[in-house]
């Protein structure tokens, strides 16, 4: 059987782009959007509020950071949308 690592690159912290939510641990690299400029301030740390251009919301933290893309599959939704955007 042949099995695939997904690796995420470091935690970052861009306002939009590539990113990885450190949970669900399963899934796909999705074009997020920080949703509120500023961070509310929780018993993890900072929590900043991320929604992705095909709907998906997260939120991460100071000690749950988002993860830059890696080689981790892209969302097809978000990657149709931005290639719409790019036409228009």
């Amino acid at each position: 059987m042949t099995q695939i690592a997904q690796i995420t690159g470091g935690a970052s912290r861009p306002s939009k782009g590539w990113l990885k939510p450190m949970f669900p641990i399963t899934g796909k690299a999705h074009y997020f959007n920080q949703e509120k400029e500023f961070a509310a301030i929780t018993a993890q740390g900072r929590a900043y509020f991320w929604r992705s251009i095909c709907g998906i919301d997260t939120v991460s933290t100071d000690k749950m950071p988002m993860f830059e893309p890696g080689n981790w599959d892209r969302c097809k939704k978000c990657e149709l949308k931005l290639a719409r955007r790019a036409a228009a």
